[in-house]
């Protein structure tokens, strides 16, 4: 602006001085010729005046439209800067050892060594929006074990939609150990389902809704939990379910807190062999303690799956069992029983060089089936009640972790591969990892 100013005072300068030259010589010319002259040149400034004031608007529009451009490119970079400064990239890598007491090649050869699983998860929010994602690798399969999408209504109301956990039983996964339980591997306990889920939380209560129309993002066996498998001999998969969950947390904000939890899921249970739907339903009541270094938990699980089957000689299945898969593949259950289960673990930081937190837990759980159950040949026959117990450690150091663990089970719903013979039978199982 400074520049287009000096220049029009120039011009003005240049043009007053040439009149100033000339009018010796004019003086002697016609009055009418020298007033032409005058009235041209007056004209000519008058343009020029024109054309600087309209170079100087454009000036003006051309930096205030770079100027907003400007500001709405910088806008845009500061909400993807904000979108990757509260997105959390994490993933676990991790290896397993394994030796089991029935298996002769592992007598053999002392165990084997292989690949346990490659994680990669992502977990953000941008302003009332949240979203997280979780996606496993292992040894033959690989799954999304969680996605979803979420908005936070309020300070005490989050709504999710997409691969959510089921509100059920202790959280998140209802056992303190690395193997899991009975009802875990059952389906009940740190299971996701295709749906939407409301979490309300209002001082010590924990409240939460869902409604599942899928149990999975398909039929078939892999994913990461438990469920009635469509695609199998038995042919049932869980559809159109609902489930609630509270809670209340004795001691909030303490180091000694006691957390007291009903819980509630059924729904449809559609055969794809008859096209014929019966139902199902699973509520628990469970105890997750926190007691400075100590851990505990207890929870106790009815259920029943009432299903529309095919004829026992068509499917091959019991009407006593119900078939459900998870990482590849399928197994038995008891269509219908009762679970329990109860866990208790210490944790202890420690300065032992890199080494900061050893963790000590125990796993113990039952089922007792309603009627005759079998875990093997179709679940035709009747076993002794199946147990499972898993004891032991955890060493972290870092990004760096081990867990030993002493695996025993009992007619453990066939999941080991061991014998099913109303023995006992113990697996070792080592694996160590790094969390990113």
């Amino acid at each position: 602006m400074a520049q287009l100013s000096f220049k029009a005072a120039g011009l003005a300068m240049g043009v007053t001085g040439t009149l100033a030259f000339a009018a010796p010589a004019l003086a002697q010319q016609d009055t009418e010729a020298m007033q032409r002259q005058l009235d041209a040149l007056r004209a000519q400034v008058e343009r020029m005046e024109q054309q600087l004031d309209a170079q100087q608007s454009t000036t003006s529009a051309d930096s205030s439209q770079e100027s907003s451009q400007t500001r709405d490119l910088a806008e845009e970079n500061s909400s993807l800067i904000e979108s990757i400064q509260n997105t959390q990239f994490s993933g676990t890598l991790q290896l397993k050892g394994t030796y089991d007491d029935w298996s002769e090649p592992s007598k053999d050869t002392a165990g084997d060594m292989d690949f346990g699983k490659f994680v990669l998860g992502i977990d953000g929010q941008q302003g009332n929006f949240l979203y997280s994602f979780e996606y496993r690798f292992y040894d033959g399969n690989q799954f999304l074990k969680k996605g979803w999408m979420g908005y936070q209504a309020s300070d005490n109301d989050t709504v999710k939609v997409g691969l959510v956990q089921t509100p059920f039983g202790n959280m998140d996964y209802g056992y303190l150990g690395w193997y899991g339980n009975l009802p875990y591997l059952a389906g009940f306990n740190d299971n996701q389902n295709a749906g939407i889920k409301w979490d309300h939380t209002q001082g010590a209560w924990d409240t939460s809704l869902a409604f599942f129309k899928s149990d999975q993002l398909g039929d078939g066996n892999e994913h990461y939990g438990a469920n009635p498998v469509g695609e199998s001999p038995q042919g049932n998969t869980a559809e159109n379910q609902l489930a609630g969950r509270v809670a209340y947390t004795f001691g909030q904000g303490t180091d000694y807190t006691t957390e007291i939890n009903f819980s509630a899921k059924g729904g449809q249970l559609y055969n794809k062999n008859t096209n014929d739907s019966g139902s199902n339903w699973q509520a628990a009541v469970g105890l997750n303690g926190s007691y400075g270094n100590w851990l505990t938990q207890l929870q106790a699980t009815a259920y029943e799956y009432d299903a529309e089957n095919s004829p026992e000689s068509a499917s091959g299945i019991s009407d006593d069992v119900m078939q459900i898969g998870a990482f590849g593949f399928n197994y038995l259950i008891p269509a219908e029983g009762q679970m329990y289960s109860a866990s208790v673990g210490y944790s202890m930081n420690v300065d032992w060089g890199d080494i900061d937190n050893v963790y000590f837990y125990n796993d113990f759980s039952y089922i007792s089936p309603e009627g005759d159950y079998s875990p093997v040949n179709g679940g035709f026959g009747d076993v002794d009640d199946p147990m499972l117990n898993d004891l032991g450690m955890k060493v972290t150091a870092g990004p760096y972790y081990a867990w030993f663990s002493v695996v025993s089970n009992k007619n453990g719903l066939n999941y080991f591969g061991s014998p099913v013979d109303d023995g006992w039978h113990t697996s070792l199982q080592t694996n160590f990892g790094l969390n990113f």
